[in-house]
């Protein structure tokens, strides 16, 4: 395994041109705009980002088709920002296209979430778990990206939070063949089922009131083991983002939420008088992350196992420790 300060020291050793580190930090300085994000996090491109960067490039190289990097970790621990900055750096830096696919972009259309819940299980009406997320389309978008040639373009879908419910097509992400890393990022990416005996007793309140006799988290279950686990076998390189503990869990979505609600009108304009806003309250949100809380708590408890890469967070997510295979 490698650790933070071996990653830095190898990146120093490539001894990267002041202009093209200097280039790199406006670059990550923009990307962390965009997504609202913690800008001082550009402080650590030579010893996290940069160093990482290069080891997904050398990892890349043997390969014919797209390098797909699963990416798991709980709610607001910072995915989607890590992955959007080594995206940026892997085509600026290292002149290869990385693309970020995000599972909460998976979901199913409101519509027809709401469906299914009301055939299996009226939790399945709210977004999060497997179960609730269009598998056959991710496995469709996936393999469109394998094989996306040059001059091709696609476009992969994006969710809307504030309006639980998936954006129009015109406001999908466009991607331009061919793409050479596919970043997967999501809260239960990589995870695998539990043995039934695990499911017996309630978690927590949620469970106990709303699914007393255990079908709910069964058939969520189920979806690990079948389509969920036939998606997260498209991965190369299982990743995993280690929490001090899952206390810290609702601080971290919570800062995630409040971001979400205090920039509202950058993300819908003019227009956003006229939408059903859905933001949570804090309140709210205890409730909402009952529906997470076994599965996190059950990769909190394995995945160190079974991740090719781990980074260990401390209760302010920042990375204290990368650890990555000494060879993939």
């Amino acid at each position: 395994m490698i650790n933070v300060l071996e990653l830095s020291l190898l990146s120093q050793a490539h001894n990267l041109p002041a202009s093209l580190a200097e280039r790199l930090r406006f670059e990550v300085e923009q990307t962390l705009k965009g997504l609202y994000a913690d800008e001082s996090l550009a402080d650590r491109i030579d010893d996290l980002f940069l160093p990482f960067a290069r080891w997904v490039s050398d990892c890349s190289k043997p390969k014919h088709a797209p390098l797909i990097l699963g990416l798991g970790g709980p709610q607001g621990c910072g995915k989607t920002t890590f992955c959007s900055v080594v995206s940026h750096i892997l085509a600026k830096g290292f002149d290869l296209n990385a693309v970020v696919v995000s599972l909460d972009d998976l979901y199913l259309q409101r519509s027809d979430r709401l469906s299914y819940a009301s055939r299996k299980h009226p939790l399945f009406g709210t977004r999060g778990v497997p179960g609730t997320h269009d598998t056959q389309l991710a496995l469709t978008i996936f393999d469109r990206l394998k094989n996306l040639k040059a001059g091709e373009v696609m476009y992969v879908p994006t969710f809307d939070k504030s309006l639980d419910d998936r954006k129009p097509v015109h406001r999908w992400q466009e991607v331009s063949g061919p793409v050479d890393v596919i970043f997967f990022e999501g809260w239960c990416v990589g995870a695998q089922a539990m043995p039934e005996e695990h499911l017996m007793e309630p978690m927590n309140v949620l469970e106990k009131d709303k699914d007393p006799d255990g079908i709910w988290r069964s058939e969520v279950n189920k979806h690990l083991q079948t389509d969920y686990q036939t998606l997260f076998d498209l991965i190369d390189v299982k990743m995993w983002m280690q929490p001090p503990s899952f206390d810290v869990v609702y601080d971290w979505r919570n800062k995630q939420e409040r971001v979400l609600e205090a920039h509202l009108h950058d993300i819908h304009g003019g227009v956003l008088d006229t939408l059903d806003i859905k933001v949570m309250s804090p309140e709210m949100l205890k409730g909402f992350m009952q529906y997470y809380e076994r599965i996190t708590r059950h990769m909190i408890c394995s995945m160190l196992q079974q991740a090719d890469v781990q980074f260990v967070l401390d209760e302010h997510q920042k990375v204290l420790e990368t650890k990555l295979p000494s060879s993939h």
